[in-house]
Protein backbone atom coordinates (compact mmCIF):
# COMPACT_ATOMS: atom_id res chain seq x y z
CA UNK A 1 0.00 0.00 0.00
CA UNK A 2 1.62 3.23 -0.97
CA UNK A 3 1.39 6.21 1.44
CA UNK A 4 0.46 9.80 0.64
CA UNK A 5 4.51 10.72 0.95
CA UNK A 6 5.11 8.00 -1.70
CA UNK A 7 2.49 8.92 -4.06
CA UNK A 8 3.59 12.61 -4.23
CA UNK A 9 7.21 11.60 -4.79
CA UNK A 10 6.15 9.55 -7.67
CA UNK A 11 3.91 12.20 -8.97
CA UNK A 12 7.14 14.84 -8.45
CA UNK A 13 9.02 12.25 -10.18
CA UNK A 14 6.69 11.71 -13.28
CA UNK A 15 5.87 15.56 -13.63
CA UNK A 16 9.70 16.45 -14.07
CA UNK A 17 10.40 13.56 -16.54
CA UNK A 18 7.13 14.57 -18.16
CA UNK A 19 8.63 18.41 -18.08
CA UNK A 20 11.92 17.11 -19.51
CA UNK A 21 10.43 14.91 -22.39
CA UNK A 22 7.55 17.46 -23.20
CA UNK A 23 9.84 20.47 -23.27
CA UNK A 24 12.14 18.19 -26.40
CA UNK A 25 8.98 17.51 -28.15
CA UNK A 26 7.83 21.47 -27.58
CA UNK A 27 11.01 22.11 -29.06
CA UNK A 28 11.52 20.24 -31.96
CA UNK A 29 8.21 21.48 -33.73
CA UNK A 30 8.62 25.19 -32.14
CA UNK A 31 9.04 27.19 -35.46
CA UNK A 32 7.30 30.97 -33.77
CA UNK A 33 10.75 31.86 -31.92
CA UNK A 34 14.88 31.82 -32.97
CA UNK A 35 16.09 30.66 -30.18
CA UNK A 36 19.09 30.21 -31.61
CA UNK A 37 20.02 33.39 -32.64
CA UNK A 38 18.43 35.16 -30.07
CA UNK A 39 19.43 32.43 -27.01
CA UNK A 40 16.50 32.79 -25.28
CA UNK A 41 14.85 29.33 -24.96
CA UNK A 42 12.21 29.19 -22.24
CA UNK A 43 12.39 25.00 -22.95
CA UNK A 44 15.87 24.69 -22.43
CA UNK A 45 15.83 26.29 -19.06
CA UNK A 46 12.69 24.72 -17.61
CA UNK A 47 14.14 20.76 -18.26
CA UNK A 48 17.13 22.42 -16.43
CA UNK A 49 15.35 23.71 -13.63
CA UNK A 50 13.33 20.52 -14.05
CA UNK A 51 16.56 18.63 -13.54
CA UNK A 52 17.65 20.41 -10.75
CA UNK A 53 14.88 19.51 -9.02
CA UNK A 54 15.19 16.23 -9.54
CA UNK A 55 18.74 15.79 -8.62
CA UNK A 56 17.39 17.43 -5.05
CA UNK A 57 15.01 14.56 -4.64
CA UNK A 58 17.39 12.21 -5.90
CA UNK A 59 20.19 13.62 -2.91
CA UNK A 60 17.66 14.22 -0.18
CA UNK A 61 16.25 10.02 -0.67
CA UNK A 62 19.65 8.52 -0.65
CA UNK A 63 20.43 10.98 2.66
CA UNK A 64 16.97 10.21 4.20
CA UNK A 65 17.66 6.22 3.79
CA UNK A 66 21.16 6.92 4.99
CA UNK A 67 20.28 8.19 8.46
CA UNK A 68 17.36 5.77 8.49
CA UNK A 69 19.72 3.24 8.14
CA UNK A 70 21.92 4.71 10.73
CA UNK A 71 19.31 4.92 13.07
CA UNK A 72 18.43 1.03 13.14
CA UNK A 73 21.66 0.09 13.22
CA UNK A 74 22.70 2.27 16.20
CA UNK A 75 19.07 1.53 17.80
CA UNK A 76 19.93 -2.34 17.52
CA UNK A 77 23.33 -2.04 18.67
CA UNK A 78 21.53 -0.74 21.87
CA UNK A 79 19.47 -3.38 21.91
CA UNK A 80 22.20 -6.16 21.96
CA UNK A 81 24.75 -3.66 24.49
CA UNK A 82 21.17 -4.11 26.90
CA UNK A 83 21.01 -7.40 26.55
CA UNK A 84 24.97 -8.04 27.48
CA UNK A 85 24.54 -5.67 30.22
CA UNK A 86 21.63 -7.89 31.91
CA UNK A 87 23.58 -11.15 31.44
CA UNK A 88 26.32 -9.41 33.24
CA UNK A 89 24.32 -8.20 36.62
CA UNK A 90 22.28 -11.44 36.23
CA UNK A 91 24.57 -14.01 35.96
CA UNK A 92 26.05 -13.44 39.97
CA UNK A 93 21.97 -13.42 41.03
CA UNK A 94 22.08 -16.95 39.55
CA UNK A 95 21.81 -19.45 42.46
CA UNK A 96 24.27 -22.56 42.56
CA UNK A 97 23.69 -25.11 43.52
CA UNK A 98 26.12 -26.41 46.74
CA UNK A 99 24.30 -29.74 47.77
CA UNK A 100 22.39 -32.38 46.03
CA UNK A 101 18.91 -32.75 45.90
CA UNK A 102 16.53 -34.53 48.14
CA UNK A 103 16.89 -38.21 48.37
CA UNK A 104 13.31 -38.52 46.98
CA UNK A 105 14.17 -36.48 43.58
CA UNK A 106 17.27 -39.19 43.16
CA UNK A 107 16.95 -41.11 39.92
Amino acid sequence: MLHSADVVRRLAITAILAVCLGAQLVEMFDRWDPSVQDGHDTEANLVVVALCVGVAFAIGTIVVVTRIRALASASAMRDVASRVVIREIASPLIPIPTSSPPAILRV
